[in-house]
């Protein structure tokens, strides 16, 4: 196991430097640095996920170095991955998969006197609110014997979600919520800290904004939300929704609406079906997965996909090229190039809104898909079916 160092606290304080204007600049964003003012190493930092820039983000909120966990992902990129692992020293983290590895470097991070920072729901938000936290997070922050911090950022959903092309500027805060010292922590059960950790990081920026109005200046609000959203609530379709600028429409039925500058949509044409948020419709989105019958695409593909590139790939290691093909789902595998990887022993997680890792029989490939290709589908249909055949209650789709 590769040792990783604490962060180094000079190098934090000259990104600050250059990353407190240039966030205020591009997205509107701010720290609360009251909420923090005290806080010291060793410590767990907690935060909820909502932006492409959240590591960022947080990083200006306190006056130390910051270990943060990542997707091993972002260690398959050749100098630009030695150049970060240099200077920031983050903790790779296998997604999808328990990783002891990086379960071991946390720990060690904090008995060096070091402060580890982890987004526990794994995910940046894909419809507004934080995703799903599954149980464990509290067992490991008990583990850890430091200081819990609990963080949360406000209003980034609208500024830079996973999806979205370019951000738009609006008021964006963040802030610590909560500090849970050692002895405190040590008292609770892991199911008691797994709730307060739930609860605390759990923002939904729809409800939020529907309070606050906030708007977000961008001209391309609604770009590439296809990435996230595939079922027309109009007609039915799971290949007709497309975006452009800041509407978002069906190419089948021509319902058409626009996402405001508050972040909410407004309905253009033939859209009496469509909620005003997307996570409402992502909601009616997962119903409709839920009640699909699969039983009969066992020969035909419930859907698919052309051009996309398969990679092998390993733990915090470079990608290998292997071919380039089709993907497509049935109702018992997933096939990509050729491959067949049968769903009840596959798991697969999106990382942004470009790229599907595959964990198969102790395998892992990486899939590139080509814009416009929504990769959610894949995994929400994916979770649902291995839940079934398995026999396991659907709780977790992913996200």
């Amino acid at each position: 196991m590769l040792r990783i160092k604490k962060a180094n606290n000079i190098v934090f304080f000259l990104i600050r430097l250059i990353l407190r204007p240039m966030l205020y600049l591009v997205y509107g964003f701010k720290f609360e640095n009251k909420t923090s003012k005290g806080i010291k190493r060793p410590c767990l930092i907690l935060a909820n996920h909502q932006t492409s820039y959240d590591q960022f983000a947080y990083t200006l909120g306190f006056k130390f170095g910051i270990n943060y966990v990542g997707t091993d992902t972002l260690f398959r990129h050749g100098l630009r991955s030695k150049i970060m692992t240099t200077l920031v020293r983050p903790i790779p983290f296998s997604k999808g998969i328990p990783d002891m590895i990086a379960i071991k470097n946390i720990m060690s991070i904090i008995k060096q006197g070091g402060s580890v920072a982890i987004f526990p729901s794994g995910n940046r938000s894909c419809y507004g609110r934080e995703s799903v936290i599954l149980g464990g997070i509290g067992k490991l922050a008990k583990k850890c014997g430091a200081t819990l911090v609990l963080a949360r950022i406000r209003g980034g959903y609208f500024s830079k979600p996973r999806w979205m092309a370019k951000p738009a500027w609006g008021k964006v805060r963040a802030g610590v919520v909560k500090v849970i010292p050692p002895d405190e922590l040590e008292a609770m059960s892991c199911e008691e800290a797994d709730a307060i950790i739930r609860q605390t990081l759990d923002q939904d920026d729809f409800a939020y904004n529907r309070i606050a109005q906030i708007q977000f200046r961008g001209r391309r609000r609604a770009e590439y939300l296809e990435n996230v959203l595939f079922y027309c609530l109009q007609c039915g379709s799971i290949s007709g929704l497309r975006s452009e600028r800041c509407d978002f429409f069906c190419r089948d039925c021509g319902a058409r609406v626009r996402i405001n500058g508050a972040g909410f949509f407004e309905r253009i044409a033939n859209a009496a079906n469509i909620p005003d948020t997307i996570l409402e419709w992502s909601n009616k989105q997962l119903d409709f997965i839920k009640n699909f019958d699969f039983s009969s695409y066992t020969d035909k593909p419930v859907f698919g996909d052309a051009d996309v590139s398969i990679f092998s790939a390993e733990r915090a290691k470079r990608e290998v090229f292997l071919e380039r093909g089709t993907m497509a789902l049935y109702n018992d595998r997933l096939v990509v190039c050729g491959r067949e990887f049968l769903i009840h022993e596959t798991t697969v997680s999106v990382i942004g809104d470009r790229k599907l890792t595959i964990f198969y029989r102790g395998d892992v490939f990486a899939v590139l898909v080509p814009l416009r290709v929504n990769l959610m589908k894949y995994m929400i249909c994916g979770y649902h079916i291995k839940n079934k055949t398995l026999g396991i209650q659907e709780e977790f789709y992913g996200y």
